[in-house]
Order: structure tokens, then sequence, then C-alpha cells
């Protein structure tokens, strides 16, 4: 964490790439920008095809990610790109943005690439997110489909060799040696961001994604229990935990009804807040995944009783602050407490898995409000 740590002490990368909020905690490692909390929201409603979204601080990093951070150079750099031609018109959102305006922003600059040099776009305006139709546009709006251009995908690529170009100027000029790298990071994630912008639809809002949170949660996926067999004699299962729109998924264990994933993965926390869907599955080379069941946790007890019990935590060394009990209507074996642990507030779950004919799963839920991160 050296390396990260030297290139979050730059001066152009203490400021959010975004909205120049001081100290950001966040980074996008496919894009290479340093983000606040503010703004790391937007990034994770635009997808992981466009922007990956990890702490600085809560995730544990790998030397490809930190490699391709120290490829691009971070904020400076990056904004070179994704900045180039911003509109006099146009201004960066301020640190104490409204959530609309961040989010109408960013999706501008990295989802419809506004900002970029027009040779860099890699589509065409008309593949733009749709914006609020004027008296001018309603003809067109109402016109065949048939008149949308077909070429902007086939020009999509042909003008990588141009982006990969100027992309390789901005290195030299920067970084000597690690102009490769940026050259092929930049032109990976502006032809991601091509792919996502061509599956939007006119009818698309321009609203979408403008989610304030609540704070992240910590989610360990723990381990199964007696799950239910779908192959001939055993299963080969995993989870996906959904919350929102965010999903993460473990990996595949084989052959096993009580499999241990004990996987950590961060989510947002949206408000207001949604349950945690967790989907058991098992997983098949030649057919459809078989599901194996799922549950759903009520997040409400846990943020409720972090929240009641904010700034008070230093004075607690290991105490239960609240409880989320086990009834007909949720999945719950039994009462689940939630503790303040060393300054953390964690919850244990232990739940029967619906929709299936046997099996449950245990997981542990650890908060992080928004100051804490």
């Amino acid at each position: 964490m050296d390396r990260l740590k030297s290139l979050l002490q730059k001066p152009e990368n203490r400021v959010c790439a975004d909205c120049g909020a001081p100290d950001p905690k966040w980074a996008s490692t496919s894009i290479g920008v340093f983000l606040c909390i503010k703004c790391c929201g937007v990034h994770r409603s635009l997808g992981v095809h466009i922007s990956k979204v990890v702490s600085t601080t809560l995730d544990t990093w790998s030397d490809e990610q930190v490699d391709l951070m120290e490829a691009i150079g971070g904020n400076a750099s990056a904004n070179s790109v994704y900045e180039a031609c911003i509109p006099s018109g146009t201004r960066k959102p301020p640190p104490n943005a409204s959530v609309e305006e961040r989010s109408e922003f960013i999706r501008r600059k990295y989802e419809d690439q506004d900002f970029l040099k027009p040779n860099l776009r890699m589509k065409s305006q008309s593949t733009s997110r749709a914006r609020p139709p004027t008296g001018l546009e309603t003809d067109d709006l109402s016109a065949p489909s048939d008149r949308a251009p077909v070429h902007s995908r086939t020009s999509s690529y042909s003008n990588r060799e141009s982006i990969n170009r100027t992309s390789s100027s901005v290195g030299h000029s920067q970084r000597g040696s690690s102009a490769s790298s940026f050259r092929s990071s930049s032109s990976l994630a502006l032809s991601r961001k091509s792919s996502a912008s061509l599956s939007r639809t006119a009818s698309s809002p321009s609203t979408a994604g403008m989610v304030e949170f609540l704070g992240m949660l910590k989610v360990r996926i723990v381990r199964g229990i007696n799950l239910a067999v779908r192959d001939l004699l055993s299963s080969d299962p995993y989870v996906t935990a959904t919350l929102g729109t965010q999903t993460v998924k473990t990996r595949v264990v084989n052959r096993n009804l009580n499999p241990v994933w004990d996987e950590e993965h961060m989510l947002s926390v949206p408000s207001p807040p949604q349950p945690l869907k967790l989907q058991v599955f098992d997983h098949d080379v030649f057919s459809a995944d078989d599901s194996m069941g799922d549950a759903a946790i009520d997040l409400n007890p846990l943020i409720l009783a972090a929240q009641m019990h904010q700034g008070m935590f230093e004075e607690f060394g290991c105490e239960q602050i609240g409880r989320w009990l086990a009834t007909n209507d949720n999945a719950l074996v039994k009462d689940s407490n939630i503790e303040v642990i060393d300054g953390q507030i964690k919850q244990d779950v232990h739940l029967k898995l619906w929709n299936v004919e046997r099996g449950e799963i245990e997981v542990s839920l650890e908060w992080v409000p928004l100051n804490g991160i």
C-alpha cells in the first residue's frame, strides 16, 4: 500500500477528480481517478463496465490495480483527457453540489464522453444518453427508427488508433515510460463506455442513478448449511448478493452441500435502505444455473441501531445495541444481535433459504457510516 499512499499524497490526488472535495477516500481503478464518497455513489450507478470503484482505506488492492493507477497518474492525467473540451457554459460541480448536478456532470464526462476531444469520442452524439427534448427535436424523436445512424459502432472501433495516439502523447509528456500503460487503460475504459452508451435507449431517464447513500455495508458470505442437491449427488453452489442496483457474487465451491465461502464484499446502502437479497445457485457448465433458494435481510434494524448510537462507539468495548427478531415474516433461523465490537458495528445473520426444499446460509454484516470512511 506504500505505492498507493504515495499516489494519494500528490496534490492533484488530494481532492476529488469530479467535484474537488478534499481528502478523497475512493478510487475508480478502471478510469484511474480518486473520488469523494458522494461522487463515488454516482460512479457506482454507472456500472462496473464503466467505473469500478474501490475504497482506499477499506478494500484490499491488488498489484494490478495499483499499477494501473500509477500508469495513468491520477486525477490530473485522467482529467487532461476526460475534461479536455468542457464547454464554456459548463462548470464542474462543487463539493456541496446536489445529487442531480453531480450525476449529470459525471455521466456526461465518463458515459457520454462530452468533454473529450471530438476525435477521441468512441461514439456519435446520436448514441448519447437522452436529453430533455426541445421543440426543434420533436420531429426527430418521432422519425422512423431506420434514420438512426448504423455506423456508430463501426466508427467507434475505427477511432481507437486515434485515441491510442493521443493518450500516448499525454503519457510521454507526463510520465515517460508509463505511456504504454496509460494508452491501454484509457482506450479500454473508453471502449467499455461506448458499449454501455450504445445499449441505452432514447427513453432512458436522464436522472437514472441519482441515489443518495447512507453508508457502506461490508457483507461477508460465510457458509451454506445442508444445501439442496441439484446435480446427481451434490451441487456446485455460489451466492449472489444484491442491494439496489449492485450485485456481487462469490466463487463456486464444487461438489459441496456445506460450502465455506468466507468472502467479503462492499456495497453502498441507498437512501431509503432496501433489503439485501441473497440467492444461492448451482453452477452448471452446459445449462442454466439452478436455483438453490433465496433469502432477504432487512437492513433497517442495523441502520437504526447505528444511527441511535452514533458517536458513542468509543464508549463500548463489546456490547449489544440492537436486535432483529426472528418471525414468520422473515427468514431468520434465530434472533440476530447487533453489536459494537472494538468500535465496529456488526451483525451475524443465520437465514433459512426460501423457495427450496432445504438449506441455510450464514452471513456477517458490518456497518460503515459515511463519517467513518
